[in-house]
């Protein structure tokens, strides 16, 4: 007996089924996907959305869609001081290489910068006649020095 195994077609996914796909990889809640890519908000019972969301991601394409979205997902938000920091320094090194200091201190600052060392500092001017008051632990520098005895 000659078996031969015939390829199954997988259908594409909808535009419903895939925005469904995406808001259940975006919120993590399987009704609210629902909700939003049926169009099913105030005029059904939620329970029947719950049950349709379950029906929905019980469907192989699209559990395997789900499953493709979160591991993108995952790999898109894998960036971290770590790695941003490893970046910085092989930019550097190889600034260093190549003879340009300017790159070279760029890269230093943005590594120093990441790691709090630095912080940038903005002058805030206000319109004349605008006041300001630094307010401290909940006392303004006004409140200190009126709770201060006279010499």
């Amino acid at each position: 007996m000659d078996e031969t195994r015939q390829a199954v077609a997988v259908k594409p996914l909808t535009p419903k089924q895939e925005k469904f796909c995406q808001v259940v990889v975006e919120t993590g809640n399987y009704n609210e996907a629902y909700r939003q890519s049926y169009g099913q908000f105030n005029n059904m019972n939620p329970n029947s959305s719950k049950r349709q969301a379950v029906i929905l991601s019980k469907i192989p394409e699209i559990a395997q869609e789900i499953d493709r979205l979160r591991e993108a997902a995952r790999e898109r938000h894998s960036v971290s001081v770590d790695t941003v920091t490893l970046e910085l320094e092989d930019a550097r090194m190889v600034a260093m290489e190549s003879s340009n200091a300017s790159a070279a201190v760029q890269a230093s600052m943005g590594k120093a910068k990441l790691h709090g060392l630095l912080v940038d500092k903005q002058q805030i001017q206000g319109a004349e006649g605008v006041r300001f008051e630094m307010v401290i632990d909940g006392t303004s520098e006004d409140d200190k020095v009126r709770s201060e005895p006279d010499a």
